[in-house]
Formats: C-alpha cells, structure tokens, sequence
C-alpha cells in the first residue's frame, strides 16, 4: 500500500502527541517544562565574570502575543502586566545580561503563510551576547515559536560569533505536516526557505546553552551548531524534523567546531535528549558540486561521460550524490557530530544518554571528528530508510522512486574519528543483517583504535571485528529500548511499527514478591575504578571469593557511602582484593569530581581487576553514571 505524505500527516501528528505525553514523564517535570535530572548534572556556565545569576535577574523582559512593542519609559516589557509583544523586538532593545521571559503562546515570523520564500526568522540574535531566552516559569504550556520560512532561532557568524547564549523552555514548529512529497521533490533544486527551514541554527558562537525544548516538525535539521565551542545541547525532544529539505540534514547536529581556547576537557555535549522520527525522505541536491566531483567513494567521476550529461544509466550512483542524478538516500542522522577533525583541535565531545528511534539512517554518529566519548545511549529501530531487499510494511510515496539501499548501518557509527571512547550503550538494530555497532574509514582503511571501551550492549544486528572486545550479546530486548508485548513474547518475521519512545527502556510488571532495594548499586568503571578525589580510607584485603561481602560489611558499619574493590599489588598480598571505603562525611574535591566522577578524567584512577559499589542516596547525589 502506498500512502501519501498528506495522507499520514494527522497519523504521525497524533502519534507524536502520544510520545510526547508518554515521554514528558521521564523528561520533565509536571510542569512539562522543568527537567527532573537537570540539577544532578553542572552542565554549563557562562564565560563572562560580570554576568551572574544576579545581574542576569536586575531586570528582565516579558514578552507575549498580547503585548505591545511600545516604550519602555512607559514600563513596556518590564513586568508579565506589560510584556513586549514579540521576542525580536525585546531581543533589539536588551540590556547587558539580559534575561527575557516568554509567555505562553505562539510567535510566529514575520509575513507568515505569505510567501514560499522569504528570509524571515522567528528569532534572530545577530550581534548578541549575554542573553537568557526562558520560557516564563510560571507558563502552563511551553512558549510556541512557528515558523514557515529559514528557522525558528538564527544568529551568529565567523566574523560575529555568538557568546553566552541560554535557550530553555521552548516549543519550536516547522511546516513539515503541511508539506507533500510531491510539493518537496518540485523543489529539490530550488531550495526555497519554505522547505529548509532549521528549528535552532546557529552559525559561529561559544558558550551556548540549549536545553528542555521541544523541537519538531522542521524541514531541515531541529538544532545545529555550526563554528561552536563551550556547546551543550540537552534534555530535549526532537522529533520529525529533515524530512523534506534536500540538503542531507540530521535532527542534532554540531559540525565545523572552532576551539576558542586550548583547554583539553570535554567542551561540546549532545546530552540526555529524546530523538526520533527525522528521516531524510528527499535526495541531496548541491548546487555547487562540479560534474566530475564527488566527496564519497574512490570513483574517477571525469572518466563517466554519462555523468557529465547527468544520465542515470552509466553513471556510478558515487558520482551521482549530491547531483540532480541522485535517486537514493544515505543521509540523515539523528545525533551527529560531522567535519569537525580539521577545525575542532583543542577539547573533547561527549554524545551521552541520548535516546534515538525511528530515524533515517543512524540513531548516533561521530564522523570525521577525533577526541570525544559515547557512552549510555539507547539506539533502537533506526534505519527508516528502505534497503530494497526488505519488504516495507506501509510504502510511503517518497520511498516508491528510491533506486537503491541505504548502508547496512542503523545504529552507533565511528567513522574517521581517533581517540573515541565507547561505553555502556544499548543498541538494537532494524535488521539482523544491519551493523548495530560500527567503526569505519574513510576510503577504506582500517578504522583507528578506540581510545576506551566496553560494557556496551547489542541485542539485534552486526557489530565490527574491531568492536567486538567492547561489545556483547542481550538477549532481553527492552534492554535497548524495544517493548514486547506479554502476548507475543517473540519477535514477528514482519516489521513492526516503530515502538513508542521511553527513557527507561526496562518496564517491570508487578510481582506478588516485594522487591527489595539493593543497598549498593554497581557501576560499570572499566579500568579506572578508583574515585582517588573522593575521600576515602585503604580499607583490608580479602580473599576473592568473600572480598565482596567483607568489603560491604566494612562499609556498612563505618563513615562510608561506596567502596569499591581492586587488585592488591603488593607483593605479600598477591591474589588478594583491597577495599577502599569512601567516606560519607566528607564532598568530593575538586568539585568537578562532585557529578558525574567516572566521565572527568581527573577524578578516578587506574586499577586492575577493579569493580566499584555506592549507595543508591550517593549515586542519585552524585549522579554517579557508568562510564
């Protein structure tokens, strides 16, 4: 059956609200704007000394539909009495370290529903540094900013970067529902606004801050960052976004990074975010690509005269990407790090607890970007994008005319990066047959080594030879995000819908048993288990087979709130394991060490044979994660 894009639009809106619901309780509050995990997680600051939290709240604005752009003499914009009436206008008219508030509500561009064309953004912060963009935290739904035209919220340039930026709080709606296949493929090669349009894009900047927002719907990507350093995208929604653009865009995307510093830290996170749903439905198209060139592959393009005369037949489909030829789809991720190898040559880059579904091609990505760690992410049910050799079970339009297969990848890819870490993801590809798991390089060579790796999981698809010590078999499914039903238990020969998005895959069923709470929980620390900047005391050594049970014992009765477990080097204790107890009187120092320990560097140390135990309190204090 073959259904057209307007035909589906209600179907996948009203499926969308229903994971938006069901997901709004993992993410967020009850307020569905504050996120329930943000405050374990010192995610961000500022790079400016003289705007803190108090002059950041001297004197913020107000902004709502119902306001007036009128003076502020007259106390316009000052107060939720007499807010401004759009967000540009109180954006043209900040102060230094500005706050705006956004009421509830929905802003739209300039011209909006008048032109196919036109370049008018909802937002656009040219120019600015030092602003707070936050939904009014007394709204009762989230600030709607639609837009039909380049994006939601623009700014920033290589002469002109941004600087100090936080958007929270926010609802971002592009026209993708009103747009056919038909409508999208008419304009591949015009590329008008109407069908590019990016949720967030920002173009140069540092120190920015984009989180709880709820992006979706955009023809383009839902938030990009482009020439960024000090860059946190986290805790959001992004959902349905690069369906009808033809510029081979991805759903969370931070591309062409700059480092503004030579700090060696983890600087750009891509963390905690829902995305699912952004699928590439139309091919690329690069007006600027020359007939005989193309960036993928090892053909001799100059050599295809069909290439030149922009035949199908004869020409390598290599040598078609990104022309008027290309009738297939290789594009579209759904959290990507892209190009950032050559430009990006101080800091780190860490893509952690993301949960992707249901996008085109890959869940999450780190392409042709050296330095950075993967880890706790759940990806599911990726690769949307046919491989013909598969039946789909609904046909949309804009498969119909696909000519060939996606790649055999539908999960995490490493492709051309060094010194990458891999820890602790869950990964269940579409098809046995796809890579779940997958490091690769560019033209063909060996991949480089990960940096560090292991206590990843894969519960369906291939994982590489150069993978597989880090990598092993799960055979419970909603281990990597996939609900089976108690009445089919098994897996059915069909493909099944895409199952709805959750952030704890693992739902329990009541038992007539009570379940008890563990009183230590374990944390997977590969090969640094020791918090040596959490205070601690050189517990005894035990034989192996009880150092468990005395350890616990030691630190149940002491000033103890985890221990952990190691081999004992010295030499009369060969074969034994040493306790360490970690008191509970005293904080970590630094405070780095305080949140999230085993993912800084400088917080724990080398062991072998290691395995670490905290109390549920100080993992939840701690926000103590596997590294």
């Amino acid at each position: 059956m073959i259904l057209s894009r307007t035909s589906i639009a209600a179907l996948l809106l009203s499926l969308s609200s229903l994971q938006a619901v069901q997901s709004t309780s993992s993410l967020r509050g009850a307020d569905g704007i504050t996120n329930e995990r943000a405050h374990h997680r010192h995610l961000f600051e500022f790079d400016n000394p003289a705007c803190g939290d108090a002059e950041f709240s001297t004197q913020p604005f107000y902004v709502s539909p119902d306001g007036n752009n009128w003076s502020q003499e007259n106390g316009w914009g000052l107060s939720i009495e007499k807010p401004f009436k759009t967000i540009q206008h109180a954006v043209d008219n900040r102060n230094d370290c500005q706050t705006i508030y956004i009421m509830e509500g929905v802003y739209q561009n300039n011209y909006y529903g008048q032109s196919f064309n036109h370049n008018n953004k909802v937002v656009n912060l040219n120019g600015v540094s030092d602003l707070k963009l936050l939904a009014h935290p007394d709204a009762a739904s989230r600030p709607i900013l639609q837009f039909d035209g380049p994006g939601g919220i623009f700014g920033g340039s290589a002469s002109s970067p941004l600087k100090n930026i936080e958007i929270a709080g926010l609802e971002i709606r592009g026209p993708n529902a009103a747009i056919t296949y038909d409508q999208a493929m008419a304009d591949r090669e015009m590329k008008r606004s109407y069908y590019t349009g990016r949720g967030i894009a920002i173009w140069a900047g540092s120190y920015i801050y984009i989180h709880d927002l709820k992006v979706h719907h955009c023809p383009a990507s839902g938030i990009r960052v482009n020439k960024g350093d000090y860059i946190t995208i986290a805790d959001s929604e992004v959902y349905s976004n690069t369906w009808w653009s033809s510029s081979a865009e991805s759903a969370i995307v931070l591309a062409e990074s700059v480092s503004v510093d030579t700090n060696t830290w983890i600087k750009m996170r891509l963390t905690n975010n829902l995305v699912y749903d952004n699928i590439n439905k139309i091919p690329y198209y690069n007006p600027n690509y020359a007939w005989d060139y193309s960036p993928i592959g090892n053909e001799d393009c100059s050599s295809y005269s069909a290439c030149e005369q922009e035949l199908v037949e004869g020409c390598p489909w290599e040598c078609r990407y990104g022309k008027k030829t290309q009738d297939y789809i290789i594009d579209g991720m759904g959290v990507y790090v892209t190009r950032n190898s050559d430009t990006y040559l101080y800091g780190q880059m860490e893509l952690s607890d993301n949960v992707a579904y249901g996008n085109g091609i890959n869940g999450v990505v780190f392409h042709r970007t050296d330095r950075g760690v993967v880890k706790r992410n759940t990806v599911y049910d990726n690769g949307v994008v046919p491989r013909l050799e598969y039946e789909e079970a609904v046909m949309e339009d804009w498969m119909v005319n696909l000519s060939k297969s996606r790649q055999s990848y539908s999960g995490i890819v490493l492709n051309s990066a060094e010194e990458v870490k891999l820890w602790s993801n869950n990964v269940s590809a579409r098809y046995e047959t796809d890579y779940a798991f997958n490091t690769v390089e560019d033209g063909g060579a060996t991949p480089p080594p990960l940096s560090a790796g292991g206590n990843n999981r894969v519960c369906k698809g291939i994982v590489s030879p150069e993978l597989a010590s880090v990598v092993s078999e799960e055979t419970d499914a909603s281990v990597c995000g996939i609900v089976v039903s108690s009445s089919s238990p098994t897996a059915s020969p069909t493909p099944q819908p895409t199952p709805q998005p959750t952030k704890q895959p693992v739902t329990l069923e009541p038992t007539d048993s009570p379940t008890v709470a563990p009183k230590y929980i374990e944390i997977s620390c590969g090969n640094k288990c020791h918090l040596i900047q959490w205070p601690y005391k050189m517990g005894s050594s035990y034989v192996p087979s009880v150092a468990y049970e005395e350890c616990e014992f030691d630190c149940d009765n002491g000033d103890c709130k985890a221990f952990s477990l190691q081999d004992d080097t010295r030499s009369n204790f060969s074969g034994y394991k040493r306790c360490f107890l970690y008191k509970a009187s005293k904080e970590p120092s630094p405070e780095i060490c305080a949140n999230d320990p085993f993912s800084q560097g400088v917080c724990s140390y080398a062991t072998s044979g290691g395995s670490f135990f905290v109390t549920p309190a100080a993992k939840e204090q701690y926000n103590v994660q596997n590294m």
